[in-house]
């Protein structure tokens, strides 16, 4: 996924509009739409820091969520620390800890593979509401 993609679905998530956002990024709203539109690469560093400080990421998260199969494929974790976060509030709820019950103690590729699966049930519980 492009970084403008992403970025787009997270200021979504957030629960602001474009303009409401490029204020709380301290961006003119034309500078937000262009990199949303013409994509980040050709962006000034400066408003991509302003952007992921606002979206409360960092670079390298962006960048790992703009290409999860490539980071997945060099062994690093998909999910940010938010989601890490999520999903450990998820698994340690008693209703679904059972099947993720060894996470925290299981071996780096265990954890991603319970993440994987994590995803699936949470993009399956989306597509339901």
């Amino acid at each position: 996924m492009r970084r403008a993609e992403v970025v787009k679905r997270l200021i979504d998530e957030s629960g602001l509009n474009t303009k409401a956002f490029a204020e709380k990024a301290g961006l003119p709203y034309t500078t937000l739409r262009s990199m949303l539109t013409r994509g980040l690469g050709g962006a000034a560093i400066d408003n991509v820091l302003k952007v992921t400080k606002a979206l409360g990421i960092s670079i390298d998260e962006l960048e790992k969520m703009s290409n999860p199969t490539e980071q997945n494929n060099q062994g690093d974790s998909f999910m940010s620390a938010s989601d890490i976060a999520e999903f450990e509030a998820f698994i340690n709820n008693p209703e679904h800890g059972l099947f993720f019950k060894d996470y925290l103690d299981a071996p780096e590729k265990r954890k991603k593979d319970l993440q994987k699966v994590w995803e699936i049930i949470k993009r399956a519980s989306e597509d339901d509401n």
